[in-house]
């Protein structure tokens, strides 16, 4: 994805239409599994726009009602990619408040096991999460959901510790944020064997850094 973006080629990447019933849903979501497939089948290689709608068993007129192009419905899967983050880690805050650190670092592991399993299934979007990250134009798609993530790490924190301060904790939740997603993007880049020790030190930092503050002991 161009990094140069304007914001009329941002606009162009934007979905045609948005589906308002439920057979719309249902073609849009054919759309983006088919897509999804495609990239993890193909590697680096970008699926194009005939091969998705043959994937998806539809003709290609039928893709172009709902994406301009194929960046569009890599934007979208990257955009339901960043989306799946809140729903795993809302997960933590609703279990039952750990009251030591063993119960703590299984609460930890659950969720490392729920968050890998979302990179190493979508490795091959990286590169479009990069060029949003990277693109000003785009960045506030991936704000939007560094916000969301922030904010649901730090009131994990406060279910732990009910008397966290609220701006200690959404520091924490910045660096846990940060830190986790640039080093597993680090490792998807190596082999399985790297990311797995790579995400077992993140995990080692984040209970080194959460510790001094959750009163656990």
């Amino acid at each position: 994805m161009n990094r140069s973006l304007t914001k009329k080629a941002t606009t162009a990447l934007s979905p045609r239409k948005q589906p308002r019933q439920e057979r719309s849903s249902k073609v849009v979501d054919r759309i983006l599994n088919a897509a999804l497939i495609l990239t993890r089948e193909q590697g680096t290689k970008t699926p194009t726009t005939l091969a998705i709608a043959q994937r998806a068993g539809l003709s290609v007129g039928s893709v172009y009602q709902y994406f301009p192009n194929k960046e569009a419905i890599l934007l979208d899967l990257a955009r339901r990619w960043l989306g799946a983050f809140p729903e795993v880690i809302a997960r933590r805050i609703a279990a039952p408040r750990p009251t030591n650190r063993d119960e703590f670092q299984l609460e930890v592991d659950k969720l490392f096991v729920d968050t890998s399993r979302l990179y190493l299934d979508n490795a091959n979007l990286m590169p479009v999460i990069e060029a949003i990250t990277g693109n000003p134009d785009l960045r506030p798609i991936q704000n939007e959901y560094d916000d969301q993530i922030i904010a649901l790490y730090a009131a994990w924190l406060r279910h732990v510790n009910p008397d966290l301060d609220d701006s200690i904790a959404s520091r924490l939740g910045v660096v846990m944020m940060e830190v986790g997603h640039v080093c597993r993007l680090v490792g998807l880049k190596r082999d399985r064997k790297a990311f797995d020790l790579i995400q077992d030190d993140v995990k080692t930092m984040w209970l080194a850094l959460v510790d001094p503050y959750l009163d656990l002991n």
